[in-house]
C-alpha cells in the first residue's frame, strides 16, 4: 500500500454510551420530554426544552438541576465528549432579553454546559456548547414529535473528539 494513502485517523470506539443510557434512566424517572436516539456519532438524549427553561428565558429552572447533576454523575465515570445543543423556535414577541432564536439558543446551551462544568466538575475540554436557534426542527430529521422542536440535545460522542 502507498504511504500517501495512510491517513491518521483520530478517532476510537468507546461503547459506553449504553450504559450511560440505562444508568441515567433508572435514576431519572421522566415519562414525558425526554428522547433517547443511537446515531453514529454517539447517544443523543433530547429533552423537552420547558423542562429546563421558562419561554424567553435562558436561566436553568431550578427544579431541573437534578436531571443536570445525574448527568454529570454519569459523565464523571465516562471519557466521552459532550456536546450540549439547544434548539429553540420561540415567540420573540414575548418579554425577552433576546431578540433572536440563535441568541437565547446560544445562551441555553452554554448554561447548561457552564453547569454541568462548574456544578458538575466536569473538565471543560469535554463540553461543547451549540445553539442551533430554529435551524433543524426534530420533526424534520427523524420524526414528528409534538412540542420537541424546542428542546435540549446532550450528545454523548461515541468516539474521541480531538480538537
Amino acid at each position: 500500500m502507498d504511504d500517501d494513502c495512510n491517513i491518521p485517523i483520530s478517532v476510537s470506539y468507546q461503547p459506553n454510551v449504553d450504559r450511560l443510557e440505562r444508568s441515567f434512566k433508572q435514576k431519572v424517572n421522566l415519562d414525558e420530554g425526554v428522547i433517547f436516539t443511537k446515531v453514529p456519532r454517539g447517544l443523543v438524549i433530547s429533552f423537552d426544552e420547558k423542562i429546563f427553561f421558562s419561554p424567553g428565558d435562558a436561566r436553568i429552572k431550578q427544579n431541573s438541576l437534578y436531571i443536570l447533576d445525574v448527568l454529570a454523575s454519569g459523565l464523571k465515570n465516562i471519557h466521552n465528549d459532550c456536546v450540549v445543543e439547544d434548539h429553540t423556535q420561540e415567540d420573540m414577541n414575548t418579554v425577552s432579553a433576546y431578540q433572536y432564536d440563535w441568541e437565547i439558543s446560544i445562551a441555553r446551551a452554554g448554561n447548561i454546559a457552564q453547569y454541568l462544568i462548574n456544578c458538575g466538575s466536569i473538565d471543560s475540554d469535554r463540553i461543547f456548547a451549540l445553539g442551533y436557534g430554529e435551524f433543524m426542527p426534530f420533526k424534520d430529521n427523524v420524526d414528528e414529535h409534538v412540542g420537541m422542536d424546542n428542546r435540549i440535545d446532550i450528545v454523548i460522542l461515541e468516539y474521541e473528539a480531538n480538537r
